[in-house]
């Protein structure tokens, strides 16, 4: 049974919609950079954080009057999905849709805090830590009470490729329940000094205000901002290719995984473009390695270096960003890119693509890729 994607959306720090976000990369357009505040002693490092201004419609929303940031982020995304089909929240939803999220370390923005005050306050002083399960499920139960669905909200944890382990659980959700029409899938993340101090004692993350891909490994700069897709079945963009997350348990184990699941992509014929995870960090050699051995001449675009590594929602945003190439037609250049892997696209160009290869080499061990097609 095929399935498809019927609407894309995105709020990032580069703009409040998908559409607005795609135009600003293809003017080759980085995120602004701010240092993250309240960070220790004097390890101080960059984000791309949202403007406020982009949440202020959703913040208005009296069930999201108390939520935080990631809540407001993925109802906004999601929203940007349902209207980029033509749809609307109220319009019959309610019954025959699922909401699936994707999270990482922000999605226990609650526990982070919890952390963060046994660091600065002392084990005794600080906040008791409580129902973890619900600080996990938060996001997508704000934006189920929104769009009034019971029981089909599910959220998904792992590192920056959950995003399309979500994807595929939506497309057996889908295949099982014959009932469901639809399926929001949501990737969404926010960014603070305690992740990026905690990644960069790991060598994964940067202290500088950018990044370079397909080059040095210096370490990369998180982003924040939510993606969403709303898979249907029906549409113009079908999901061609789908697989469960692959573990490695060594980089030189990541290199085997990723080229036999990248290369399980070619049997309904090579793909035209590859949008890849690529952020600065071992993900980067992976790739290379096995996109110059399986697909030496096709272009590669990484847009991280341009909105920072948004982890939960990488590579949510990253599927949207592949479906807008294929709509437009066009891909964006990629911004600070190295010499080690020659077909990476360094300018926006026109590009006649029906095929898009999605690509996730994530921190927490994990491989990930899916295809779509263009109808």
């Amino acid at each position: 049974m095929n399935f498809f994607i019927q609407g894309i959306g995105a709020v990032t720090s580069l703009g409040p919609t998908a559409l607005e976000t795609w135009r600003s990369l293809c003017r080759g357009e980085q995120a602004p950079r701010s240092r993250i505040a309240g960070g220790l002693a004097d390890r101080q490092y960059f984000s791309c954080p949202v403007p406020g201004k982009f949440v202020v419609e959703a913040a208005r929303q009296p069930r999201l009057r108390r939520s935080g940031t990631l809540s407001l982020l993925g109802a906004v995304a999601g929203f940007d999905a349902i209207s980029d089909a033509g749809l609307k929240p109220g319009g019959g939803l309610r019954d025959k849709i699922a909401i699936v999220f994707a999270i990482c370390s922000g999605g226990v923005n609650y526990t982070r805090r919890f952390y963060h005050e046994i660091v600065t306050q002392g084990a005794n002083r600080a906040s008791p830590l409580l129902f973890p399960e619900t600080v996990h499920n938060a996001a997508a139960s704000h934006l189920a009470a929104l769009l009034d669905v019971d029981e089909r909200c599910y959220t998904l944890v792992g590192d920056s490729s959950v995003g399309l382990s979500a994807l595929h659980f939506a497309l057996e959700l889908l295949l099982t329940r014959p009932e469901l029409d639809r399926c929001l899938v949501v990737g969404t993340e926010e960014a603070d000094w305690l992740l990026a101090d905690a990644f960069a004692s790991w060598r994964m993350a940067t202290n500088k205000d950018q990044f370079e891909v397909y080059g040095r490994t210096c370490g990369t700069i998180f982003g924040e901002g939510a993606a969403a897709v709303l898979v249907g079945r029906t549409g113009p963009l079908e999901i061609s290719g789908s697989s469960p997350c692959r573990p490695f348990f060594s980089v030189r184990d990541s290199e085997s995984v990723a080229d036999e699941l990248f290369g399980n992509f070619s049997g309904g014929g090579s793909p035209d473009i590859i949008v890849s995870s690529a952020n600065g960090t071992f993900a980067d050699v992976v790739e290379c390695k096995v996109f110059s051995q399986r697909y030496p001449s096709l272009p590669v675009y990484a847009p991280k270096p341009a909105v920072g590594e948004p982890l939960g929602a990488g590579a949510l945003l990253q599927v949207a960003l592949a479906g807008l190439a294929l709509r437009f037609q066009q891909l964006p250049g990629t911004l600070c890119a190295g010499g080690k892997l020659p077909s990476v696209n360094r300018e926006t160009r026109f590009c006649a693509a029906a095929k898009a290869l999605i690509t996730c080499v994530g921190f927490n061990q994990q491989v990930n890729a899916v295809k779509l097609r263009l109808i």
